[in-house]
């Protein structure tokens, strides 16, 4: 008979968490305990139990119930789906003596912090991984950093150096072009001058705008290596989720995530993210967490959840073998409550 394995889920009302749970249904080994700040959340038919456990804002309490939960419902596996429990776990899956999905790493803060992780790769020598990028701390370095090196670029990017999926993203452009795009309903572009009025306090970065396609690549690193990469197309993107892609063999990608990966992380699972640019491939977001898109790896037979509970867990070695040119599309679904 499997060992019995419990697994507990957090933030199971949104995405990620959910792309975790349907990794782990058809498994009849594995109970999954889901855990969320809100009673009612859409990830509750996922789980098989349930904990409503206080937000991170008090994360004494947040951690005092996880302890409790871990221990009361005998968890095994823990995954965190929220990207500012990252850090946390960092520190608290120490005190908790079970796995912890999160990447085992010499680099935690530079996973967190887009500025730190490229600086770390140039100093690795992958710099060709890197696009043309600044950091400034406020607005005169901002308009400093522009007039140099984006004033013949019609679209410039601006992120937060730690933020993820849409926060923060803006592409700033001339007056004229942003009222054109506004026009047409586009959304994220910024007027220069205005992005430069607003206070900057530090914490943001602006890099060449790479007009190419975007992919992402999920990845599982084992003591170094990389067990597998899996590139996939993202083709519709909405507020950072993506609604349609596919599953796609590409060495070069393959061979970028790998090398990334294996640069940044010793085990675990990370998802980059890089766009096609004049025949190269540039990293433009990490996410040392299970990402709400890697449910495609998933339907293409790659199931990531279930191989790092394989890895560090149980410590088998399984073989991968993803069903390449398989495509996803999202669409939107509802369940319903008597209250």
């Amino acid at each position: 008979m499997p060992k019995m394995i419990n697994v507990l889920v957090t933030g199971i009302g949104g995405p990620t968490a959910q792309g975790v749970m349907r990794g782990l249904a058809d498994e009849d080994n594995i109970t999954i305990v889901g855990v969320d700040r809100r009673e009612v959340n859409s990830g509750r038919p996922f789980c098989h139990k349930f904990h409503q456990i206080p937000g991170m804002i008090d994360l004494g309490s947040y951690k005092n119930k996880i302890r409790e939960i871990v221990q009361s419902e005998k968890i095994d596996v823990i995954f965190p789906s929220l990207h500012e429990e990252i850090e946390v776990y960092t520190s608290f899956k120490r005190e908790l003596d079970v796995v912890v999905a999160t990447p085992e790493s010499d680099y935690i803060s530079a996973l967190n912090n887009k500025a730190e992780a490229y600086k770390l790769l140039e100093q690795m020598d992958l710099e060709h991984y890197i696009p043309k990028y600044f950091v400034f701390q406020n607005r005169e370095e901002l308009k400093v950093v522009m007039d140099k090196h984006f004033s013949r670029d019609k679209f410039t990017v601006a992120k937060q150096v730690s933020g993820h999926g849409a926060l923060g993203f803006a592409l700033l452009t001339d007056r004229e072009t942003y009222l054109e795009m506004l026009t047409k309903g586009q959304k994220n572009y910024v007027a220069l001058q205005d992005y430069c009025d607003i206070p900057h306090e530090g914490g943001e970065m602006v890099m060449e705008y790479l007009p190419g396609q975007e992919f992402s690549v999920d990845v599982y690193v084992y003591e170094g290596k990389t067990v597998t990469a899996v590139p996939r197309e993202r083709t519709g993107v909405s507020s950072g989720l993506v609604l349609d892609g596919k599953v796609i063999y590409n060495e070069a990608l393959i061979e970028a995530g790998s090398v990334v990966s294996e640069a940044l992380i010793h085990t675990g699972f990370i998802n980059l993210q890089f766009i096609e640019h004049e025949g190269s491939y540039k990293l433009t977001d990490i996410n040392p967490r299970f990402c709400g898109s890697q449910v495609m790896s998933l339907g293409a037979g790659v199931n990531f959840p279930l191989l790092l509970i394989e890895y560090e867990l149980l410590q088998n070695k399984p073989d991968v073998h993803p069903k390449w040119g398989t495509r996803m599309l999202r669409y939107r679904d509802q369940f319903f409550i008597q209250e």
